[in-house]
């Protein structure tokens, strides 16, 4: 079946894959068929060569798309979703590797989704968070009480729309990707906290992020007080009493460091610990080893 691109061919394309520019648009088209050979060699030669390729193949993967053998279909897309995946995994590497603590995190998160979801359309994720912000403004001018602003804040995330805390499945992956979070409106204490911070940014709130140990919240912060917001429980308010309490509570003791706000450069190593300890749990070792890449950049 394999004729001109039989094993030994392939393996001297993915040895130079430079020579696939020299094939005719025939020769390409032929290429993307033998993703349906059966024979396991044949495939993994023509797999590995086409994502060797990079960019240069999508044309021809794209063809690929609208065969008429299912299993062509099935393994270009699946291709071409791993050279997606393999430019979010450059892009957002690229990103970690820029110096200082203080990156923008709302960009961070959203490179850091791709990798996971390369096809996600960034706009209608964004723009729903603006419009959430909207909603906000036409109850309350955030500007005359920020408490208030808060209070409205609360009532559009969780009584309007049901942000919720996933109690049930506190350990699915899916609760650490932003764009999962909106979709479900399911997450945990820190993609919850980030729902409610990149809003709050939109109104001109100044809101923070605190790393607790065990459990991120936010901090409203103003020269005449401070309002902690636990974003997991439905927006509790709470006092800096409050924090300390769930603190000693849970065996930390009192560390002023514990309630300090976390820099965006932490509050992405804390997401990526996150998916780190469930990918490893859950025996992902390929998605725990990509998300341990990100770490080590993250902490250099």
């Amino acid at each position: 079946m394999s004729g001109k691109f039989g094993l030994t061919n392939m393996r001297a394309l993915l040895a130079n894959p430079l020579e696939l520019a020299c094939l005719s648009e025939k020769d390409k088209a032929g290429l993307v068929r033998l993703l349906s050979d059966p024979d396991p060699g044949v495939f993994q030669a023509i797999r590995q060569t086409l994502i060797s390729c990079g960019t240069e193949s999508r044309p021809w993967l794209k063809a690929g798309l609208g065969s008429r053998d299912r299993l062509v279909r099935k393994h270009s897309w699946e291709i071409l979703t791993q050279l997606d995946r393999n430019a979010a995994d450059r892009e957002f590497i690229a990103f970690c590797n820029r110096g200082g603590e203080h990156l923008n995190l709302e960009k961070g998160v959203w490179l850091l989704n791709r990798t996971a979801y390369p096809n996600l359309d960034l706009e209608t994720y964004k723009s729903q968070l603006d419009e959430f912000a909207t909603r906000v403004r036409k109850v309350c001018d955030p500007g005359q009480s920020q408490p208030a602003a808060l209070m409205a804040l609360n009532r559009v995330l969780y009584r309007e729309e049901h942000f919720r805390g996933d109690k049930t499945n506190y350990y699915d992956p899916q609760n650490s990707y932003l764009n999962r979070v909106i979709d479900r409106r399911l997450g945990n204490p820190l993609s919850l906290c980030l729902v409610y911070l990149f809003v709050a940014r939109r109104l001109g709130l100044p809101v923070t992020g605190v790393g607790m140990p065990g459990h991120f919240i936010l901090r409203l912060q103003s020269p005449a007080f401070s309002i902690y917001v636990d974003a997991f429980n439905g927006g509790n308010f709470l006092t800096h009493s409050d924090c300390a309490t769930r603190l000693k509570r849970c065996g930390y003791g009192i560390d002023a460091g514990f309630l300090s706000t976390t820099t965006p450069r932490r509050t992405l190593m804390r997401i990526c610990s996150n998916l780190h300890q469930i990918y490893q749990k859950s025996r992902h070792l390929g998605e725990r080893d990509r998300i341990q890449k990100y770490l080590i950049k993250l902490a250099c």
